[in-house]
């Protein structure tokens, strides 16, 4: 061998004996960042809460109600007592029904305290068979709220205990969709208008051209509360040959609590006004339902309404409340009107209910209906209620 190459081969063996050496230190250190990483994951890792599918809050909720009631009279409905129903003439019919569709079933998906939906029904969708009626759907956040529900000029702190699942005639009481805002007094809402129009030629639909305007102000106070509304709107009718015919109406409502004493209060409301008859409780979709206005031979006019009640509650006993209340609508008398249009209706019930846990209860009422018409004819009708009510509430913790 030369010694050329006894030289190279000399070198090349001292680099390879110099670079292993450093090879191994570099792998060795990759090795030691390597697992530092692993075990700074590993600590994150354990940190962490366990992961879970999470569901919205969701509270299903209702009753179920069954009544039994006795009419020694023709009542026209047998399981709601509504005056403005109750037929003329000859009514010694009597009459016994066991039903259950105040029975009720709602959702909530959300929590009450932030953005959720309501939805709601019970069985009164038919009055001869039972059949789901929806009773709430709308979306809530804080003090906006839009869909379908009640109307913003219903009360229902003012809202006096009866078994009978129609309550007062005179009570402000009206289902339908609209947007609305609640502050801490005032309230505004923008609802659909649905004029009840008298038509004896049956010529004419309704017909609206704006929406019903309702604002007003709730005080709270230290006994009760006061509330006052007022609602602008304006009812029409449309022709066979699409002629439309307009007339300016609205009304006003005040109503309250009040609370005195140990286990005693009273509530009250009182209303008027012209084309209002779609909110009161006996008129709205029900017997003389027609009555905010007339089309008269000279064209439609709006027709002068007025109501109101008084309530009053006991609870007598931790577990036992009595309670009353009576109620009266008057409609315009006018000579124009058809004999037996409605002009008067009352109604009163006096109740005694039994919580015999905190949702089951029982209760019984002695309930009386009166019905005038425009002759001055008079139809009167005594009726007898038992109530069994089981009511739940059953909601997830996510």
């Amino acid at each position: 061998m030369s010694r050329v190459q006894s030289t190279f081969w000399m070198a090349a063996l001292a680099v390879a004996s110099v670079s292993t050496p450093a090879l191994a230190d570099n792998t060795q250190a990759e090795i030691r960042r390597l697992q530092d990483q692993i075990d700074s994951l590993k600590a994150e890792i354990a940190g962490e809460p366990a992961r879970s599918l999470s569901l919205p809050r969701l509270a299903v909720y209702g009753k179920v109600s069954v009544d039994a009631i006795y009419d020694d009279r023709n009542a026209g409905l047998d399981e709601l007592l509504i005056p403005s129903t109750i037929p003329m003439g000859n009514n010694d019919q009597q009459n016994f029904a066991l039903h259950g569709k105040n029975s009720q079933l709602g959702v909530r998906v959300g929590d009450k305290s932030g953005p959720h939906v309501v939805f709601a029904a019970d069985l009164f969708g038919s009055i001869d068979s039972y059949e789901l009626r929806v009773r709430d759907f709308y979306y809530k956040r804080g003090g906006f709220q839009a869909g379908y529900g009640y109307t913003k000029l219903l009360d229902g702190a003012a809202w006096p205990l009866s078994l009978d699942a129609q309550g007062p005639n005179s009570a402000i009481f009206a289902r339908q969709t609209g947007v609305s805002w609640q502050g801490d007094n005032l309230f505004v809402s923008v609802e659909d208008p649905n004029s009840e129009i008298y038509d004896p030629q049956n010529l004419t639909s309704a017909a609206g051209r704006r929406p019903d305007v309702i604002v007003g102000w709730q005080q709270n106070l230290p006994q009760g509360h006061a509330r006052l509304g007022m609602v602008s709107r304006e009812i029409g009718v449309e022709f066979a040959n699409g002629d439309q015919e307009f007339a300016q109406a609205g009304g006003a409502v005040i109503s309250g609590s009040l609370a005195l004493g140990e286990g005693v209060r009273f509530l009250a409301s009182a209303s008027g006004g012209k084309g209002f008859a779609h909110y009161y409780n006996d008129l709205s979709g029900f017997g003389d339902g027609g009555m905010d206005g007339y089309v008269f031979a000279d064209g439609l006019e709006a027709l002068e309404t007025a109501g109101g009640y008084i309530g009053a509650e006991w609870q007598m006993a931790r577990d036992w409340t009595l309670a009353s209340v009576a109620g009266q609508i008057d409609i315009e008398s006018d000579d124009r009107l058809p004999d037996e249009a409605m002009r008067r209706t009352r109604y009163g019930t006096l109740s005694l209910v039994y919580q015999h846990t905190p949702r089951l209860s029982y209760g019984a009422e002695a309930s009386y209906g009166m019905r005038d018409n425009q002759a001055g004819e008079r139809a009167e009708v005594p009726r007898v209620q038992l109530n069994f009510t089981y009511r739940f509430l059953h909601e997830n913790r996510n």
